[in-house]
Formats: structure tokens, C-alpha cells, sequence
């Protein structure tokens, strides 16, 4: 197995020791280096990293930078922070802002630890995504079976005449402007209405709008 990884550092120093302790793992690892902004944005699209490692002190662009411009693209892989110190404010932004993780430069032997554990919690991050978007899809087909269903049962127990009141009634016709639309008289329509109300067990107009707005009747 091998990741691409790019690095945002401006010494090249500490990304040959990133490289080397990266580099005993045995993973063939395929690696980018870039330096600024610009080459970070083209890298992010061109390069397309299953991992980003960023010095968080560099004086134009910083790791902090790059990851707010990282988070607007909508890429979903680690990003990792690299720093000399860690101070308690920075321990905390990188938590408020949502930083997959940080680590010391001083702690690169720690490296290849780091990035398989957080290229593992990613994965697993994705199938639960993953999961959830099917089981909101399957609710949502189900959801349209249901509401099929409901029509279809409205339908069946309804005469035509029924249901055409019941769709005027959910729209706020009252009982004159129903009977002087389909031409029938105002006790023709309570009757109606009656029976449609019996059939589905139902006990107010209001039930009845909500029955038509929940099945898209109107």
C-alpha cells in the first residue's frame, strides 16, 4: 500500500526527516513539496494528497492559512499540523477549528504512527458517511413507498368524486366554492366530505390537510 503525501513546509530539512522516518515503514509513498500558497492550491487539485502535513509557522502562509483554504474545497482527508512548540492556544485552535491532528517537529520519529492512525480513523469516518447517506436513501425510497401506498389506499377507498373534494378541501375551498366548481350543490358536498372522513377515519379538515400535504396530494 502507498499514500500520496504533500508537504506545506519552507524548510526542506524537516521534510527529508519527515520523508526518512516515513520512508522505514515501507510504504512506497509517492511525496510532494510545496512552499506557498499557490503551489499548495494547484497541489490540492492536481497532486490530490490522501494526506496533507503543514508547518504551522511559516511567516507568508501558515498551516492555520492553508487549512481554512483546505476546509473551503470540501477535500475530506487528515490534515496534520506540524510545529515546533505547542502551547495551549494552539492546542485549542486546532481543535475549534477542526484539525485532524498536530504533532511536534521534534517527534517526527512519531511520524508514521500519526499518519496511519489518522489515515485509519479517516477511513472510518468515510464508511460511517458512507452508511449513513444510504440509510438516509433507503428511508427517503421507503418514505416514497409509503406515500405511494397512502395515495393508492385513498384512492381505492375513494370514489373519484371523494377524492377530487378531498384535494379542494386540503387546498382551503370551502363547501360554496367546492359545490359551484364541480357544480353540485353544498349538501352534496357535506355528504361527500362525510363519507370521505368515515373512510379514512379521519375528523377535521385539518386532519384532512395534513393527510394530502404528508402524500402530496396538493
Amino acid at each position: 500500500m502507498s499514500y500520496k503525501i504533500l508537504f506545506l513546509e519552507d524548510n526542506p530539512q524537516d521534510v527529508e526527516l519527515m520523508k526518512r522516518e516515513l520512508d522505514k515503514t515501507g510504504l512506497k509513498n509517492s511525496y510532494l513539496h510545496v512552499s506557498n500558497k499557490q503551489d499548495f492550491l494547484s497541489a490540492l487539485t492536481e497532486f490530490i494528497p490522501d494526506i496533507v502535513l503543514a508547518d504551522y509557522s511559516m511567516p507568508m502562509f501558515n498551516g492555520m492559512h492553508a487549512f481554512k483554504l483546505f476546509k473551503d474545497m470540501g477535500l475530506n482527508v487528515p490534515f496534520i499540523l506540524v510545529t515546533g512548540s505547542l502551547t495551549e492556544n494552539l492546542a485549542m485552535e486546532c481543535q475549534s477549528e477542526g484539525v485532524d491532528d498536530f504533532m511536534l517537529k521534534a517527534s517526527f520519529k512519531r511520524l508514521p504512527e500519526v499518519l496511519l492512525r489518522n489515515l485509519k480513523l479517516k477511513k472510518v469516518e468515510l464508511e460511517k458517511q458512507k452508511i449513513s447517506a444510504e440509510l438516509e436513501l433507503k428511508n427517503a425510497e421507503l418514505k416514497m413507498l409509503y406515500e405511494k401506498a397512502e395515495i393508492a389506499r385513498a384512492q381505492e377507498l375513494l370514489s373519484n368524486r371523494e377524492f377530487e373534494i378531498l384535494c379542494l378541501i386540503a387546498s382551503a375551498k370551502t363547501v360554496k366554492e367546492i359545490a359551484d366548481k364541480l357544480c353540485i350543490s353544498p349538501a352534496t358536498v357535506a355528504t361527500y366530505r362525510a363519507r370521505l372522513m368515515e373512510k379514512l377515519a379521519m375528523k377535521s379538515n385539518v386532519e384532512l390537510t395534513q393527510y394530502a400535504i404528508r402524500n402530496k396530494l396538493i
